[in-house]
């Protein structure tokens, strides 16, 4: 697998408690089930995404501020995980730190892209923290394909026009953002017609062709997964939640063909 055939796979949105990171473990999951060798990298210092795939904070030496840091090679920082084809950097609390510290650095916007070079993986996923920072403009930079998960609210879509302004500032503005950019939402309840109604109209403005046709229903078990330290197949593999990720899966190697 070549750098060039590789997706690199940013789910951004600087919205907190959207389901960046439920998306990052189970769409990561997803792919290894299919048979892609699949890279997750945590880029966000709470390490959401490093807990929930059966890592505590302190049980590993290297993480990605030392890679970033160019204390260490991305590849010394990539550890093993529970799912066969799935592989994972872990993030820490250091890495606030290391942000800061390389927002005056020279090309800071390819730091990442450069430590992934040509690594041999069909997808690197890169689990975004919520706010558009250094790491945050690393991964998109680095990115060949970018999911924005959204929730069913009021303020689903808050930001979501600087989140666009960002995406063709460092792509560049004369790009197609629908032939990578998609819209996922989540937190789906059929019941909330009124707020699904509203959601779907502020889509009509010009994003409706951005939308994943996969919606990330409500579903608790999700959570659970997440506080049991295991991807959703793993957890329970006959929720809604498993369903809906694996139709994700499916609807996005279709794009990626």
């Amino acid at each position: 697998m070549t750098s060039n055939s590789r997706k690199n796979v940013a789910i951004v949105n600087q919205k907190g408690g959207v389901g960046k990171t439920t998306t990052s473990i189970n769409l990561s999951t997803g792919l290894a089930r299919a048979g892609k060798k699949v890279l997750l990298i945590d880029m966000d210092p709470q390490a959401h995404s490093t807990v929930g795939l059966g890592f505590e904070p302190g049980s590993y030496d290297k993480a990605l501020d030392d890679v970033l840091a160019q204390r260490s090679s991305l590849e010394e920082a990539i550890l093993r995980t529970q799912v066969q084809n799935l592989f994972l950097v872990p993030s820490r609390i250091h890495l606030d730190r290391t942000e800061h510290e390389l927002s005056t650095a020279l090309f800071r916007e390819s730091l990442l892209a450069k430590a992934i070079g040509a690594l041999d993986y069909d997808f690197i996923v890169f689990d975004c923290r919520p706010t558009l920072g250094t790491l945050t403009i690393n991964a998109i930079y680095a990115s060949t394909f970018i999911i924005v998960p959204c929730e069913m609210s009021r303020y689903s879509l808050d930001g979501f026009a600087d989140l666009m302004e960002t995406i063709d500032a460092v792509k560049g503005r004369n790009v197609n953002k629908q032939d990578f950019v998609r819209i996922l939402l989540t937190k789906f309840d059929a019941r909330n017609r009124v707020s699904n109604d509203w959601v779907m109209t502020q889509l009509d403005g010009g994003y409706k062709d951005f939308l994943f046709e996969t919606k990330i229903r409500k579903n608790e078990a999700l959570n659970q997964a997440h506080m049991a330290m295991e991807p959703i197949f793993n957890f329970k593999a006959d929720s809604p939640g498993a369903e809906d990720y694996a139709q994700l899966t499916k609807e996005f190697l279709s794009l990626c063909q």
